[in-house]
């Protein structure tokens, strides 16, 4: 017994995992997951929007300030702003360059001023996330405000999606010289420095574990299938802990 105590000890430790917690991917091919930006400038007003966004959260609804853990993953490549030719430009090594940065992501690492640290079915939770953001090969610390929903499942809920269901919605600014990019004098005026970016999603856990390291550990609940957060394709050679889906690549 005090070996096993002390071995669900050291995997804890290991993984950095709340073993409580509910690991909710979202639905990269529903369109309606997405994030967007908009750049407010003198001359022109631009709004850019990227559907189908990848995302994963790993948190307990009975205190979501244990140690949640959660990855947000924008195609850049898929913005459109709606004039072909400006998304060109947008995606072209003098702006956001896709094709050596081809996403923008946040990670999560805490949540912090919780308006209540459980999640109670159908009620709103407003809260700040702490993590980092990277875009165009720069990662900053931030604090995004946010708004977390839980959905027990229920008939209504089944016609989105099976499972209990999490939507959270964010919203941010950033100064994109803080990432590197530069505005083209051509461009001046148009483009402001400041940009508003907005995620929203929802996310099942149906497909999810409650005990997302467990199935690592030296039960095997999965049959040696290491895929506690239920990604379909998941490149477990490519992971620095393939119990932490949510987490950073080293």
């Amino acid at each position: 017994m005090k070996n096993k105590l002390n071995a669900m000890v050291l995997l804890t430790v290991l993984f950095g995992a709340n073993l409580f917690a509910q690991t909710f991917p979202a639905d990269s091919k529903d369109g309606r997951n997405q994030a967007s930006f908009i750049s407010d400038a003198p001359f022109e007003k631009i709004v850019g929007l990227s559907s189908g966004l990848d995302a994963m959260v790993m948190i307990n609804k009975d205190d979501i300030t244990a140690k949640p853990m959660g990855k947000v993953k924008v195609s850049i490549e898929n913005i459109k702003t709606g004039i072909d030719l400006r998304d060109e430009h947008l995606r072209s090594e003098n702006w956001l360059n896709a094709g050596k940065f081809p996403y923008a992501e946040f990670h999560l690492m805490g949540i912090k001023n919780a308006s209540s640290n459980k999640l109670e079915d159908g009620q709103r939770v407003k809260a700040e996330l702490i993590g980092t953001f990277s875009v165009h090969g720069v990662t900053k610390d931030i604090e995004v405000p946010a708004t977390l929903t839980y959905f027990k499942e229920s008939a209504r809920t089944k016609m989105k999606a099976p499972g209990n269901l999490l939507v959270a919605n964010a919203e941010f600014n950033i100064n994109l010289s803080d990432f590197g990019i530069k505005i083209p004098s051509m461009v001046m005026g148009k483009v402001n420095e400041e940009v508003k970016i907005t995620a929203n999603f929802v996310a099942s856990d149906a497909n999810g574990s409650m005990n997302p390291c467990n199935p690592c550990g030296p039960n095997k609940m999965m049959k040696g299938k290491c895929n506690p957060c239920g990604m379909k394709k998941m490149d477990h050679k490519k992971m620095a802990n393939p119990c932490n889906p949510c987490a950073p690549k080293k």
